[in-house]
């Protein structure tokens, strides 16, 4: 049941270096740990986990107890055992179980090992010498295929099915809800087309199958989230669909999630799709060549690696080769060894690390990639992390809490006013499934012959009616489209109406006293300075903002201190000062934020790039390659190797395709030469889009002084004039040293990393030292008076500006960007491809938008050298026919009819062929007539009438108790807030009837609610814990009850059809004008049970 996993990644030229552009001191540094090869071991715990599932057969992915060669990797099964090169820690998950939740404090530090197995690597993982090897030999996998499903227009899906992926076992809706909650997991609707998914299918797909289609996609997203150790096969996208007549629909749904990475993405090993031997002599596969080697360039690699296994069509495979400057991979993800002091904390085979770059995860949850990789795949250790509980002032003292939320609500209600002049981005809706059966798990197979452009059209035009014959049809299908609904303005919704209210009356709702002459009908005015410039700044606008509500109420010079500490930590997120931001679009990626705690990886963000270069086998990685001239093709001409990358040692590779994943700040600083040279519109959006800076000090010391319970603590600073009212005075000071970062958890050591943002980011890299540390040191020793702050054992001062191979940190939108300058970095050149997070407009400056990027770069190489997603036509058959004489097996054996327990539709053993339609021929199987169907579905009628009398309906479902305990304590406080609210809008307006609307009187309600104490809460927390218990009781009573009527039906059903053999039975005058009853008394049974066996 437990396990772990050990892996040696002896690189030795791929090893973290001393960064020209990071100062380190360490006096002792003979104590070092880097390079050790030290083989420690780490059990892991489990909580009892669901029944584990491998989709396909690996042998490299069963029991732990062999050892089996893959490639140069050797899997063995020793104590758990895990470290990199420099000795840190790697785990690989052997099966991906499907995960039920999480028992986890939200500030423990824990690891995702679901079950593992053990590998260490024989041979050295450091990069392959020059001049270029053949591509590296791959075990192939011990599959068993069918018929070659991969070539699935050539096999007749009505003979030879793939066995079902759909779970027999629970009721469709529980189904159905896994399904949708997996779409929402791979950052897709599941109610509605993706813009791509449309464009195909538009034409091809009749708008009712819409919901057919989702529900099989949904169903292959199921698939991958359960395991995301081993591929999706296209056997298994093939079992997602119900009728052989949906399986085109499968076949595309696979390619279009294989080949734009929502599935079988990270580090997991392709299955080698077999293809046929061919004569002759054998050619040479394409080249691709990426240039740089951090999560855009390893994601992108990885992501060719696993298409062109599953997607070969000879026995050639591309190849795919990076480039990368540095001696190491990973980019801006940096975790430096620390080698003052040895740690006993961490769990074994890490040795400490601090974050140099990239640092956090920003929630696992709702789509994020790495979710699948860093918990799914490599199963590495995290920690997750609590917000900042305590602000400490210029003169060392904690900032009363108070006072810190009245700064902070101050704050937000600024910058919520500043989103009215953000650009309102509109978002056309797609066309959407019927939501009710997509939950259900259910579908329609009706078809009216209208594709989803005509239903559209038909729609924007008004002659639906004309086209869709009855209303019954249109009320079955509930299908929507673009039409239906207005355009959604996502960012307008998630900012709020903070604009509707006077400012005044938002201050003083939030505690805030007005100063004399003011009233709650007075407001700020921030329409003048907005529009003076078409490229106005969002610190201009927020500066002015500050000035007014300055006058409005009785800011101090800490409240001034504290608003500017909000402002820097806007400047963290955005690597720039506040006044290079454009106002209308800093923010253009809002309503793509994933959910969860954000975490961080102990023992070293970079594990993760080194999985990704690792695993299942190392990508071919040239290191110390400085790439100098790029020359390309930009017409769409078939010529091989038209492309040509030019290294600063002379080398020079000859490539079909070109991914450049290198920073905005080379592009910006030119420093490499492209032939021919860029377009102005890529020039032109390189140019505007802005190129920010973030430092860090390290500092490591002998001994923790601070609350090691703490994620993270911030601190004040002043500017040059502490008594200064002007707000410009705070921008220069602000961002120095504003917070800490408490890094025990994942260094295992006495760490603290302070941030430099904005200005004061842009000071560290022209600034010495010893300053810098001296500066530090005072201010932790300003705050922790009463105890001894020792000077640091170790420092580490980061100066990203001045790294050649990234002239900064990351991306923000300047004040001069155009909305769609994202996309346009994003557009390819001809066969010169873009990735990187300055690539990514919906998760721009992020390390998953860098490895989106390389997905998406993966999928554009992909079309051209494998050809794009077939699309079948017709997409779906026609209804087939359904023999019961005798029928063909899909061998060419013959089947006799067996009838057992009478002869229902619903007990004949017998298993009908369906087959396409085909020209007529001799065949010596009947058609059923019209007449027989009827007889049929009258004889089910009839045997369902005698189950219902005897056993009346199914119980029904129980209703559930409420589990909000908000909507609890709001029944008992509504009227005492109604009554509040009523008085405060009576005082405001002079007029003594006016009434709160019920929307300020819920406002008020939830800041009651959050404003109240555990002891208030806890009646209506435990009230919720109840009914909680009830509804689960409730629940398994009524499944149980549900089981047994089952149970009786099939007695009662067996009982009737023996004595009532369907050959000998009569329908009965009263039922030749009811049997179209008989679908509504199935559905009513399959609506009420969870899970209905069938006999046929």
């Amino acid at each position: 049941m437990y396990g772990a996993a050990s892996m040696r990644l002896q690189a030795a030229e791929i090893r973290p270096d001393q960064e020209s552009y990071m100062n380190q001191y360490v006096p002792n540094p003979e104590i070092t740990v880097q390079g050790q090869d030290i083989l420690l071991s780490e059990p892991t715990e489990l909580s009892g986990p669901p029944t584990k599932r491998l989709r396909i057969t690996h042998k490299a992915y069963e029991t732990a107890s062999a050892s089996i060669a893959l490639g140069n990797l050797e899997y063995n099964n020793p104590k758990s055992q895990s470290f990199l090169s420099d000795g840190s820690h790697f785990v690989g998950s052997a099966e991906r179980l499907y995960a039920v939740g999480s028992s986890s404090t939200p500030n423990e530090s824990i690891t995702s090992t679901d079950l593992t197995s053990s590998f260490e690597l024989k041979a050295s993982v450091s990069p392959p010498p020059d001049p270029l090897p053949s591509h590296p030999t791959r075990s192939t996998r011990s599959i068993t295929f069918g018929p070659n499903v991969l070539d699935s227009g050539k096999v007749d899906l009505s003979k030879c099915r793939p066995r079902s992926s759909i779970p027999s076992k629970i009721h469709p809706s529980v189904y159905g809800e896994q399904c949708v909650r997996a779409a929402y997991a791979s950052r897709l609707n599941p109610y509605a087309l993706h813009r791509q998914e449309q464009d195909f299918l538009q034409d091809h797909l009749c708008h009712v199958h819409v919901t057919i289609y989702l529900n099989i996609r949904n169903g292959i997203l199921l698939l991958w989230g359960r395991n995301p150790m081993v591929a999706v096969t296209r056997e298994e996208a093939l079992g997602c669909a119900k009728d052989y007549r949906w399986m085109n629909l499968a076949c595309f749904a696979y390619d279009w999630l294989a080949r734009n990475g929502y599935i079988n993405h990270g580090c997991m090993d392709a299955p080698l799709a077999p293809v046929k031997p061919k004569r002759g002599r054998r050619k040479e596969g394409p080249t691709i060549v990426i240039i740089g080697a951090g999560m855009a360039g390893l994601g992108c690699a990885r992501q060719l690696e696993s298409l062109f296994r599953q997607y070969r069509d000879s026995s050639a495979l591309p190849r795919v080769i990076l480039l990368e400057g540095r001696r190491r991979v990973g980019g801006r993800i940096y975790s430096h060894p620390l080698h003052s002091l040895t740690s006993e904390s961490l769990p074994d085979g890490l040795v400490p690390k601090a974050e140099m770059g990239a640092q956090i995860i920003v929630g696992f949850d709702h789509g994020n990639p790495l979710d699948q990789i860093v918990r799914g795949q490599l199963s590495l250790h995290y920690h997750k992390i609590r917000d900042v509980s305590t602000i400490y002032d210029v003169d060392g003292s904690p900032v009363n809490e108070i006072q810190d939320a009245m700064a902070e609500k101050l704050y937000n209600d600024l910058l919520d006013r500043t989103g009215f002049y953000r650009h309102k981005a509109k978002i056309v809706p797609t066309a959407q499934g019927n939501r009710e059966m997509i939950d259900a798990g259910r579908e329609s197979a009706v078809d009216d012959g209208l594709t989803v452009r005509q239903y559209e059209e038909a729609r924007a035009a008004g002659t639906i009616d004309l086209l869709v014959p009855t209303k019954r049809v249109r009320r079955g299908i509930k299908h929507k489209t673009a039409e239906n609904e207005p355009s959604v303005d996502v960012a307008s919704d998630l900012a709020g109406n903070s604009e509707d209210d006077p400012a005044a009356l938002t201050c003083q709702t939030t505690g805030w006293k007005l100063n004399p002459g003011y009233t709650v009908n007075n407001t700020i005015e921030l329409g003048q300075i907005a529009k003076a410039s078409q490229a106005q700044t969002l610190g201009a606008v927020m500066d002015e903002g500050v000035k007014q509500y300055r006058d409005m109420l009785p800011v101090t010079t800490k409240d001034m201190r504290l608003m500017n500490w909000h402002f820097a930590n806007l400047e963290y997120a955005n690597a720039t000062n506040v006044n290079r931001l454009s106002l209308s679009g800093w923010d253009q990626d809002i309503g793509n934020e994933f959910e969860g705690e954000h975490s961080q990886v102990i023992g070293g963000y970079q594990q993760l790039p080194y999985g990704l270069y690792m695993l299942p086998e190392k990508l071919d990685v040239r290191t110390g390659k400085i790439v100098t001239n790029i020359s390309y093709d930009t017409t769409e001409s078939n010529k091989k190797q038209n492309a040509v990358v030019q290294c600063e040692d002379g080398e020079k590779f000859l490539a079909d395709h070109v991914v450049f994943t290198g920073s905005l700040g080379v592009l910006k600083q030119q420093k490499i030469k492209f032939e021919p040279p860029l377009p102005d519109w890529k020039r032109g959006a390189i140019d505007r889009l802005g190129f920010g800076i973030m430092n860090k000090v390290i500092l490591v010391f002998e001994e923790p002084f601070w609350d090691t319970k703490r994620d993270m603590f911030g601190l004040l600073r002043e500017p040059n004039n502490p008594a200064s009212m002007v707000q410009e005075d705070y921008a220069a000071n602000r961002g120095r040293f504003y917070l800490f970062w408490n890094a025990m958890k994942t260094t295992g050591l006495p760490c603290l990393i302070a941030l430099m943002a904005g200005d004061a980011a842009h000071q560290a890299e022209s600034t010495s030292d010893d300053e810098i540390i001296t500066e530090v040191t005072g201010q932790l020793r300003n705050v922790f008076k009463h105890t001894t702050v020792s000077d640091p054992l170790e420092t580490i001062i980061t100066r990203w500006g001045q790294d050649p191979f990234t002239y900064g940190s990351y991306s923000y939108v300047a004040a001069e960007a155009f909305p769609d300058d994202y996309d346009l970095m994003a557009r390819s050149i001809g066969n010169l491809h873009f990735a990187g997070e300055a690539t990514c407009g919906t998760h721009p400056a992020t390390v998953h938008g860098a490895y989106l990027s390389g997905l998406r770069a993966a999928s554009e190489i992909i079309e051209p050298i494998s050809g794009p997603i077939i699309m079948p036509h017709p997409l779906v058959p026609e209804k087939s026919k359904v023999t019961r004489s005798k029928s063909s097996t899909p061998n060419g054996a013959s089947t006799k009819k067996t009838r057992t327990r009478g002869s229902s539709s619903l007990s004949s053993t017998e298993s009908p062929t369906i087959t396409q339609q085909k020209p007529p021929s001799t065949s010596t199987s009947r058609k059923p007539t019209s007449t027989e169907k009827s007889r049929r579905d009258a004889y089910d009628q009839a045997l369902w009438t005698t189950i219902y009398a005897e056993l009346g309906s199914a119980p029904p479902r129980p209703a559930k108790s409420g589990l909000n305990p908000f909507l609890f304590y709001q029944k008992d406080y509504w009227a005492r807030c109604r009554d509040k609210c009523d008085e405060a809008r009576r005082a405001a307006s002079n007029n003594t009837s006016a009434k709160a609307p019920r929307d300020d009187i819920r406002a008020a309600l939830g800041q009651m609610w959050r404003s109240a104490t555990p002891a208030d809460k806890a009646p209506y927390l435990e009230q919720t814990e109840i009914n909680r218990r009830a509804n689960a009781d409730a629940w398994d009573k009524w499944k149980a009850e549900v089981a047994e009527w089952e149970r009786k039906t099939f007695i009662v059903k067996d009982r009737w059809c023996a004595e009532n053999p369907f050959d000998d039975w009569v329908m009965p005058e009263y039922l030749a004008e009811n049997v179209p009853l008989v679908p509504v008394l199935a559905t009513a049974f399959t609506n009420a049970v969870p899970a209905v066996k069938s006999e046929k």
